[in-house]
């Protein structure tokens, strides 16, 4: 009986261990470079239809904080279709970044809007330099 039950369970990890493999292959990391020379590494998470959650990097090569430029920063996001949104926590900097646009069909090009909002220590204040609104045009490296 024991030998039955090893061998489901060898069976089994092994069927987990090919989906495993089988996932990650369909999880295909896009890389883009915007104007700046900074990248967005993309990883499409698919959950329904064209849907589905992001995951990667986000490397920025400039700002206002040298200690965040350069590294590879994890991303959260969502995309459905063609649209897409990421967000970016700079913990160096005490900011985080929102970013949102659509990627072409060919999903060899994103163009995004972004908010850029820092730490504030009176939330109620006027605290509009804590906040930059841009854009950029993503093109696809790999």
């Amino acid at each position: 009986m024991k030998k039955v039950q090893k061998l489901f369970f060898a069976l089994g990890l092994c069927s987990l261990m090919l989906n495993n493999v089988a996932q990650a292959a369909d999880h295909q990391m896009l890389i883009y470079k915007n104007q700046r020379g900074s990248n967005l590494a993309l990883i499409f998470n698919p959950t329904e239809g064209n849907t589905g959650t992001l995951t990667g990097t986000f490397t920025t090569a400039v700002g206002n904080c040298a200690q965040d430029i350069g590294v590879p920063l994890p991303i959260l996001g969502y995309y459905n279709g063609s649209a897409l949104t990421v967000t970016v926590n700079f913990p160096h900097c005490q900011q985080v970044i929102a970013m949102t646009g659509n990627m072409s069909a060919q999903k060899d090009r994103i163009r995004m809007l972004w908010l850029d909002t820092s730490q504030v220590k009176n939330p109620d204040g006027i605290n509009w330099s804590s906040n930059v609104i841009g854009a950029d045009s993503y093109k696809k490296i790999n």
